[in-house]
């Protein structure tokens, strides 16, 4: 800084009385340390006059060693700007170093996760494939199995109507089930009631039926010139020939029902078709409940009623209440072997040897002993 500096003053804009302040400056020397106070008074000449500030000289007060110029200065500030700004937040903010391990471990699950994605695209592009190829052949299989379906539908009806179009034994055998064991009962039959062919007009209904586990059989129902709503049983052999069973057709019984409950046959064991219901009619040889079982027998086409009576303690008897249980204690189809002793007193009485089948149908041929 220039030594012939212009001085610094303090001029009075307002013209108005200036109150005396008394004003200290800190004045230092080069040997003290202390800064010493100087009490400064204006001049009481003039109040009115403007106020000078007054600065010793140079010469008379050192205040510095050295003096820098204001250049130095300037450029001083300028460059410790951002460490000056920097140091405003140092209490409330810490600079941390970045552990770069987790960056290391981030990036390390990310293509964990990326392959893991791909694999689970390559996977889902397989399973879609294989759904493709499963659906495919689903489709397939089901096409073929609708023709086949189709095929034996048509079957089924031809035999149908080749049946009844016959009037011999000679020419039913080759289309009935269990055809060496039902021809003596054919000709039986057919001895008492000829064989008169009754075409078939149509076929009302066609359904799949399933016996124990047995899905081979279905029950047709037809429409001929003499009836309607004539019910037949059709079992469809390995070989896909369907074969119609002929004693569900006519519900062959062994005897006529009705004659059996007037004539009483003596010692004579039938095998019969009869419906089976509980009854309690209790007399003459069977009048103790203890001991019998009492059901009420009645036939197709029949109109006369017998009682069935079985021990307490007989299989027979646990087997008939088995049946009736499942259909819910309704009267149900079996085919039974019945008898009547020799004197036996009462008139509508029969006893009960053995349940022949639990139902009117036979799903495997009797053995001959049966």
């Amino acid at each position: 800084m220039a030594r012939d500096e212009k001085r610094i003053e303090l001029r009075t804009v307002d013209d108005s009385p200036v109150l005396e302040v008394s004003v200290i400056r800190l004045e230092s020397d080069e040997i003290q340390t202390q800064a010493v106070p100087i009490r400064l008074k204006p001049k009481a000449e003039d109040a009115k006059v403007s106020q000078r500030l007054h600065i010793p000289d140079r010469e008379e007060f050192e205040m510095r060693t050295h003096q820098p110029g204001i250049d130095a200065l300037i450029e001083a500030d300028l460059s410790n700007l951002d460490h000056f700004e920097k140091d405003w937040g140092s209490a409330s903010t810490r600079e941390h170093h970045i552990p770069w391990g987790w960056f290391a471990l981030l990036g390390l699950l990310l293509a964990a996760a990326l392959i893991w994605s791909l694999a689970q695209v390559k996977d889902s592009e397989s399973q879609a494939e294989l759904v493709r190829v499963e659906t495919t052949s689903a489709i397939e299989n089901d096409a073929k199995e609708n023709q086949e379906a189709a095929l034996l539908l048509q079957r089924i009806e031809s035999k149908i109507r080749r049946y009844f179009n016959t009037g011999s034994v000679a020419e039913m055998l080759p289309m009935v089930r269990h055809p060496e064991r039902v021809k003596p009962l054919m000709e039986a039959y057919y001895a008492k009631i000829p064989s008169v062919p009754h075409p078939v007009i149509r076929v009302l209904n066609l359904n799949p039926m399933t016996l124990n586990t047995n899905t081979n059989f279905w029950l047709a129902v037809v429409e001929q010139e003499n009836r309607k709503g004539q019910n037949l049983l059709i079992e469809i052999q390995p070989d896909g020939e369907p074969l119609i069973d002929w004693e569900t057709l006519v519900c062959y019984q062994p005897m006529d029902w009705d004659a059996f409950a007037k004539e009483r046959p003596i010692n004579t064991s039938f095998d019969f078709r009869v419906y089976v219901g509980a009854d309690n009619f209790y007399s003459h040889e069977f009048a103790d409940s203890k001991k019998w079982m009492c059901f009420r027998l009645t036939a197709a086409g029949g109109e006369e009623s017998v009682f069935g009576y079985s021990k307490l303690d007989d299989p027979v008897t646990r087997d008939i209440v088995e049946q009736l249980n499942r259909n819910n204690g309704r009267p149900c189809t079996l085919i039974l072997r019945i008898n009547i002793p020799e004197g036996l007193q009462s008139r509508s009485g029969v006893v009960i040897e053995k349940l022949i089948s639990p139902r009117w149908l036979f799903i495997d041929p009797p053995d001959s002993g049966s």
